[in-house]
C-alpha cells in the first residue's frame, strides 16, 4: 500500500470517527478532547492516531478508545486496532531515525509596557463551554484594529473566573500586533484615586490627557464606580471621547450592565453599545485542562486521578482550583511523598470548599496576627522587619484563598498596591514548596480560621 493511500484512508476513517464522536458526545467533551486529534496512517489493520499532547492521548485511551475503535471498524467494515500517540512523544522502537536536536527555546513574546500580569496571555487561557463566547469575543477584539470589532467589549462574571486574564490578554495581544499602540490598564479604584488626587491638586487637564490619549483602555472592576457621582461623570466624558475617536474600550465587571446599581443610566446604556459577554464557573473537563496546563507550565508531574480529584472538589473559581494544586505539590515536596489521591486528600482536607458562611477578611487578619504573636495593626503597618513581613505575606495568601478578593482589594487592606500583594502571595506559594515551616504555618492557620468561622 502506498503511503499516500494509507494517509488518505486514515483521514477518511478518522472523518467518520469525528462524525460519530460529535453526534454521541456533549459539545464540551467533543471540543475538549477531539480538537486537534488526527489520524496519520492505516497499515496492517492498525490506525495510527496522534493527539496534540500526552495528556489528551492518555485521556482518549482511558475514556474514548472504545468509541474510536467501534467507529473506525464501522467505517472500514473490518476489525482494526487503534494506536494512540502524541505529537511531542516519538512512537516506534530503536529503528526510528535519530531525533533532530531540540530547537532553542522561543524568545518570550513582548508584553505591553505598563500592563500587570505578563503571564495573562491567550496562550495561558483555557477556553471551555463556560467561557468560550467571552474568549472568542476577546480574541476578535484583540485581532482587529481598535474599535473595529466590538466597542466596548464588556466582560462580566464572578470572582476568579478569568475576566482580568482576558482583559489583560487583549492588551498584550494588541501590543504584539502593533507595538506602537498605547495600551492602558486601570482598575476603577485606581481611576477614582487618581481622579480625586487630580481634583485636589488641580491637575484635571493632566488627568484627562493620561486617559484620553490612549488607543486601548482596559478598565477592571467597573462596579466600584458605583455611587461615585463625580468620578462617573469624568469616566462618562472619557468614554465618549475615546469611543468617538474610535479607540478601543474593554471593561470587566462582576455583574451585567443592567445590574450595576448605583451607576448612572447613561453609563449603563453605553456599556451595552458594543458586546456584553459573561464567564461562568468552568465545567469539570475545563477544570481538568486548566490544572494540566498549570502543571505543564510549572514542570510538575501530577497523576491523572489526582488532577481529576482536585478538579471535582473546586468548581467555582479558577483561582481556588490552581491554589489547590499548589497546596498538593507543596505537601509532596516537603514530605518527600509521591503525589497520589491519599496525599491530595490530606493536603486539601482544610481547603476543600465547605457550606460555611463567608469568612470575613477581619477574621483572617486577627487570627494570622494572633498566630504570629502580633496585633492586626502590626500586619497593616509600614514596618518591614522580616518576621512581620512573613506574617503579612501569609495573611495576603490566606485572604486570596479564603475570600477570592482582587489583588487591589487585598493591597488596600494593607495600605499597599496590588503588585505588593501579588509579590507576597507568590512568595508564600514558593516558600510552601521549599520550606516546611511556611507550609505548616499555612496549614495551621487554615484549620484555625475554618474552625472559628464554623463557631468552633
Amino acid at each position: 500500500m502506498a503511503v499516500a493511500s494509507e494517509e488518505q484512508l486514515a483521514e477518511q476513517t478518522w472523518s467518520h470517527v469525528i462524525e460519530r464522536a460529535r453526534s454521541e458526545l456533549p459539545e464540551s467533551s467533543y471540543a475538549m478532547w477531539f480538537s486537534g486529534v488526527r489520524a496519520t496512517s492505516l497499515r496492517d489493520g492498525v490506525l495510527e492516531v496522534v493527539a496534540p499532547s500526552v495528556y489528551v492521548r492518555d485521556w482518549l485511551g482511558r475514556h474514548y478508545l472504545g468509541l474510536i475503535t467501534a467507529a473506525a471498524e464501522e467505517a472500514l467494515g473490518r476489525q482494526v486496532r487503534v494506536r494512540l500517540g502524541a505529537d511531542h512523544h516519538p512512537r516506534g522502537v530503536a529503528t526510528d531515525p535519530p531525533r533532530s536536536p531540540e530547537p532553542p527555546p522561543a524568545a518570550p513574546r513582548p508584553t505591553a509596557p505598563g500592563l500587570p500580569f505578563p503571564n495573562y496571555t491567550f496562550d495561558a487561557f483555557v477556553p471551555g463551554p463556560s467561557n468560550r463566547f467571552a474568549h472568542a469575543a476577546a480574541m476578535a477584539v484583540a485581532e482587529a484594529p481598535p474599535s473595529r470589532a466590538y466597542n466596548p467589549l464588556f466582560i462580566y462574571g464572578g470572582v476568579g473566573l478569568g475576566k482580568t486574564h482576558l482583559l489583560v490578554a487583549i492588551g498584550h495581544h494588541m501590543f504584539r500586533l502593533n507595538p506602537g499602540l498605547r495600551v492602558k490598564y486601570v482598575t476603577s479604584e485606581q481611576f477614582v484615586t487618581e481622579f480625586i488626587r487630580a481634583v485636589r491638586e488641580r491637575q484635571g487637564y493632566q488627568f484627562q490627557q493620561r486617559y484620553r490619549e490612549v488607543d486601548v483602555l482596559l478598565v477592571d472592576d467597573i462596579q466600584f464606580l458605583a455611587k461615585r457621582e463625580e468620578t462617573q461623570t469624568e469616566f462618562f466624558h472619557t468614554f465618549n471621547h475615546l469611543h468617538g475617536a474610535e479607540r478601543q474600550i474593554v471593561i470587566a465587571s462582576d455583574r451585567a450592565p443592567q445590574e450595576l446599581s448605583g451607576m448612572e443610566e447613561r453609563l449603563r446604556n453605553r456599556f451595552r453599545w458594543g458586546l456584553c459577554v459573561d464567564v461562568q464557573p468552568p465545567d469539570l473537563e475545563t477544570r481538568i485542562a486548566i490544572l494540566q496546563l498549570k502543571a505543564q507550565r510549572d514542570d510538575i508531574h501530577v497523576p491523572d486521578d489526582v488532577v481529576e480529584f482536585i478538579a471535582s472538589k473546586f468548581d467555582q473559581s479558577v483561582r481556588e482550583l490552581e491554589g489547590a494544586l499548589v497546596r498538593v505539590v507543596a505537601w509532596s515536596e516537603l514530605t518527600g511523598q509521591p503525589i497520589d489521591i491519599g496525599l491530595a486528600e490530606r493536603a486539601l482536607q482544610d481547603l476543600i470548599p465547605q457550606t460555611d458562611a463567608e469568612i470575613p477578611a477581619q477574621l483572617i487578619i486577627e487570627e494570622t496576627a494572633r498566630y504570629f504573636g502580633l496585633t492586626p495593626h502590626d500586619l497593616v503597618s509600614k514596618n518591614r522587619s522580616r518576621p512581620l513581613t512573613t506574617a503579612r505575606h501569609v495573611a495576603m495568601y490566606l485572604l486570596r484563598e479564603f475570600t477570592g478578593q482582587s489583588l487591589i482589594k487585598i493591597g488596600e487592606i494593607f495600605d499597599r498596591d496590588h503588585t505588593t500583594a501579588l509579590h507576597g502571595i507568590k512568595k508564600i506559594e514558593q516558600n510552601m514548596r521549599a520550606r516546611d515551616t511556611t507550609y505548616r504555618q499555612v496549614q495551621d492557620l487554615t484549620r484555625i480560621i475554618r474552625g472559628r468561622a464554623r463557631g468552633g
